[in-house]
């Protein structure tokens, strides 16, 4: 790199003064030492000996220092100074690097947009350059930003044009990056058998360039494309290779998380669900001493299923909630359409575990069967009438399947009882609001369902159970779901009766609530879903 400045430095003591000075930065930044490579860097950009193209580099190399010492302030407006001199003196090999380096921290601070113009105008700046390993380096940046959005395809495209570059240059080292992250988009793809050859492309490479650390990396990475093959053998033994041979230093590097979260999802493909359970355990405390929210999310994900493997209803719910609220704070940081896809996923298997739990409630009671999908969908419809947003909604919904979790306490004859409840068993039925909210108690759920649960019998006029609120001191969630509650025990067979059709069991609810049973708002509603139900049904 300093031999690039031998035609720019005005004189050979100058030249030789700059490049010890550069060195000794460089040493310091190795160091870890940010402090000194900053006094070096600004002694040479005092130095006015030293032309635009020098003084760009300068700025550029002192503005990493802050980008690493978590100043992205001050490295930013040192980058754009860069940027500035290259353009000053006229190099466009200058500006490509200073653009580059911008468009890094852009990306690390999350502004993929302003990233990826600044990696195109690199790009244009470093052809009119001729900068080949420049290009090279600008591909793989690009299709990070590509990877990052969920934009697969182009991704591998412009993975595959950095590692045509580096192949002509016969940089081995950097084509083992590139590579490994060919193999990660093709494992995304579903291109197995291209990502086995990028990834074993890769390790050869490392073993080339003596770069330990990356194949390490990317042999933990072959262990995910292989558990997605099902070939749980080769991954299990590639495991146990991993383990024996890390030392204790590596004991507390983020791939080693990485490997303890693959064996226990290998453990759980197993059936092997205590060892599976020990195994995420490990992971998580790596992800948590490594500041890693990434890996977090995924140990939580996948320990999520291994509780629904076993049908842990509420140890699934508490580690699908983990997972969401960690993929959710990385979204906030990083603006990641992968992690948008991640958590819809987190979602779908929300509903799945609450349909599940909601049908397990069921199963005691012949009569309500299928009762709280049909709540739920009455109670949606409401309040999408009432202006809940989508996000809202789905929360909202889990809200309404599992409304009635606390009837589990109910014991089965009381619920199937065919007569009236006397004074003891009524007491005992009117627990359960209370009961679900108390099962539901360790659960953080992204959005506050337990309102739902404990208030959905309770009255406009404050006659209900089981805190006897009344008017707008009753969630408006719970005001909703009252309704269909209602709405759903009245056209429902019991044993006392037949089920009344829609046309009556809205004239009931009309009448009833002339006594004010429900709120005005959310019965008007009500009604307005009814009438467009009955155009529906004709």
């Amino acid at each position: 790199m300093i031999a690039l400045f031998e035609s720019q430095v005005t004189s050979a003591a100058t030249r030789t003064a700059f490049e010890a000075a550069v060195e000794v930065a460089r040493a310091s930044e190795r160091a870890g030492d940010w402090v000194t490579a900053r006094r070096v860097y600004q002694r040479l950009l005092d130095d006015r000996s030293i032309n635009a193209r020098c003084r760009s580099s300068v700025l550029r190399w002192m503005g990493r220092t802050y980008a690493e010492d978590g100043n992205s302030d001050v490295a930013v407006s040192l980058l754009e100074q860069a940027v500035e001199a290259g353009a000053a003196a006229g190099d466009p090999g200058a500006e490509a690097h200073a653009l580059n380096g911008l468009a890094v921290i852009e990306q690390t601070l999350g502004n993929l947009d302003r990233s990826e113009e600044l990696y195109t105008l690199a790009r244009v700046r470093a052809l009119e350059a001729d900068d080949e390993m420049l290009l090279a380096v600008l591909d793989q940046n690009l299709g990070t930003i590509a990877n990052i959005r969920g934009h697969l395809q182009t991704a591998l495209e412009s993975y595959e044009s950095s590692r045509r570059r580096l192949r002509a240059l016969g940089r081995s080292s950097f084509e083992a990056h590139v590579l490994n992250n060919i193999g990660m988009v093709c494992t995304d793809l579903g291109q197995w058998e291209d990502a086995d050859v990028a990834y074993v492309a890769a390790c050869d490479a490392c073993v080339r360039s003596g770069e330990t650390g990356l194949l390490r990396r990317v042999e933990v990475n072959q262990v995910e494309l292989w558990i997605a093959r099902k070939e749980i053998t080769r991954a299990r033994e590639r495991c146990e290779s991993l383990l024996q041979h890390a030392s204790p230093e590596q004991n507390s590097s983020p791939w080693i998380g990485d490997v303890y979260k693959h064996y226990g999802v290998i453990c759980r493909e197993e059936l092997q669900y205590d060892h599976a359970d020990r195994w995420f355990g490990m992971a998580a405390r790596a992800a948590r001493d490594a500041h890693d929210l990434l890996l977090s999310a995924e140990t939580a994900r996948e320990q999520a299923e291994l509780y629904w493997a076993q049908s842990r209803n509420t140890d699934t719910l508490q580690a699908l909630n983990a997972a969401h609220n960690w993929f959710s704070q990385l979204r906030a940081e990083r603006d990641l359409d992968a992690i948008a896809r991640r958590n819809g996923r987190l979602e779908e298997r929300f509903l799945d575990v609450v349909r599940k739990w909601g049908t397990s409630i069921e199963s005691k009671d012949v009569y309500t069967q299928g009762h709280c999908v049909r709540v739920a969908n009455v109670a949606c419809a409401i309040a999408e009438l009432a202006g809940f947003d989508t996000k809202t909604l789905f929360w909202f919904r889990i809200g309404a399947l599992l409304h009635d979790v606390g009837k589990l306490i109910v014991p089965e004859e009381i619920l199937n009882k065919p007569g009236r409840l006397n004074e003891e068993e009524w007491r005992i039925m009117k627990r359960h609001p209370e009961a679900g909210e108390e099962l539901l108690a360790d659960i953080e759920f992204p959005w506050d369902i337990r309102p739902m649960v404990r208030n959905h019998h309770e009255r406009w006029d404050g006659c209900g159970y089981p805190d006897g609120l009344s008017g707008e001191s009753i969630p408006i969630s719970a005001r909703i779901l009252c309704v269909a509650d209602v709405y759903d025990a009245l056209t429902t067979t019991r044993s006392y009766r037949s089920g009344f059709d829609h046309e009556r069991a809205v004239e009931i609810m009309v009448e009833n609530n002339a006594s004010g049973h429900f709120d005005p708002e959310v019965f008007d509603l009500f009604l307005s879903w009814a009438a467009t139900y009955n155009r529906q049904k004709d």
